[in-house]
């Protein structure tokens, strides 16, 4: 997959607690499925800390995959558009990352040349911005508005928002959307695994999620087999009635044709129909495996975190009835 542009988001329904989930997102328009190229879980949300998360990530691509990331606007190729929604400190930890690659350029000016801001979010923001219609009472409001009006006259904001005003490339800004709705999506989608989770839970789940994804596609792309939207756990043979039931008429009625090649090319498209079939349940069986023994190491994991936090409880009991014990003895001396 040649990715000339991704989308960035925060989902904070994931986790337990104060720690919420930053995803990289694309839309895979050859296998109709919405990808999360990784997930970093993190309870920091400051431009350093971005700064440092996507340093992180940068640097855990190029341990895993051997490469470098690489940005258009810095080396020639690679990442041309990075969509976002209106987050200041994402917004400024992506340049500070960006300027540590090219320190030519501030981080604010990288940023008008990669930022592509959520048009949706921008809506959201200024419906909740209550601004008069007439003159008097805008000039009245303009005060209370500071922040609102320095924020979006910064230039790289209005790049986001403008192709016009940024340093993108038209057509990669063309193709790339103009919300997050991917993003939102794949949040959507990862929450079925479950909501409110303990951390590594999440990461299990997150991962069970990917591999399900990623293992469609290589069915895709080795069987021919497309993603379709439809319960795929039926039978072998109730799968192949459907495909002869949808075959045409014209067809059916070959096979009444005394012709024996015309028979010997529709028993080997059965065949091979077949052969799809059954290696398809095959890796359906694998995935399903594989998700049984994640479920399994999770439970493992939470019978050992309560007997750990059981184990706790018990050792504290039990110095609470020393203290009393020692507190009665202390008091019978006295007496």
């Amino acid at each position: 997959m040649t990715l000339d542009c991704f989308q960035i988001d925060v989902s904070f329904k994931r986790v337990k607690g104060e720690i919420n989930e930053f995803e990289i997102n694309t839309y895979d328009s050859k296998h109709h499925l919405i990808l999360s190229f990784c997930r970093v879980f993190t309870n920091v949300f400051t431009a350093e800390g971005y700064h440092r998360l996507f340093s992180s990530l940068f640097q855990i691509v190029h341990e895993v995959s051997g490469q470098h990331m690489q940005f258009k606007h810095i080396h020639g190729q690679g990442i041309g558009c990075i969509l976002a929604d209106l987050d200041a400190a994402q917004a400024k930890g992506l340049g500070l990352v960006l300027h540590d690659l090219d320190s030519e350029k501030s981080w604010k000016i990288h940023l008008t040349y990669i930022l592509k801001s959520c048009l949706i979010h921008f809506e959201r923001n200024l419906f909740h911005k209550k601004f008069s219609t007439s003159t008097k009472n805008l000039i009245r409001q303009i005060p209370n508005a500071t922040k609102w009006l320095s924020y979006y006259q910064q230039p790289y904001v209005l790049a986001s928002l403008n192709k016009y005003v940024s340093n993108v490339d038209h057509e990669i800004w063309n193709k790339s959307g103009s919300d997050t709705n991917n993003a939102e999506t794949a949040h959507s989608m990862v929450n079925r695994e479950g909501k409110q989770l303990k951390l590594l839970s999440a990461i299990l789940k997150g991962k069970r999620y990917n591999i399900r994804c990623y293992t469609t596609i290589e069915t895709h792309d080795k069987k021919g087999v497309p993603y379709t939207h439809r319960d795929k756990t039926s039978r072998t043979q109730k799968n192949k009635e459907s495909l002869d039931n949808k075959l045409p008429k014209s067809s059916k009625k070959r096979n009444l044709s005394p012709s024996s090649s015309r028979t010997s090319v529709k028993s080997k498209k059965n065949h091979e129909r077949e052969d799809i079939l059954s290696d398809n349940e095959e890796l359906l069986k694998e995935i399903c495996k594989k998700n049984l023994e994640l479920e399994l190491k999770e439970k493992e994991i939470l019978l050992k975190e309560r007997e750990v936090k059981a184990r706790i409880e018990e050792a504290e009991a039990r110095m609470m009835e020393a203290k009393a014990k020692a507190l009665e003895l202390e008091n019978r001396n006295k007496c």
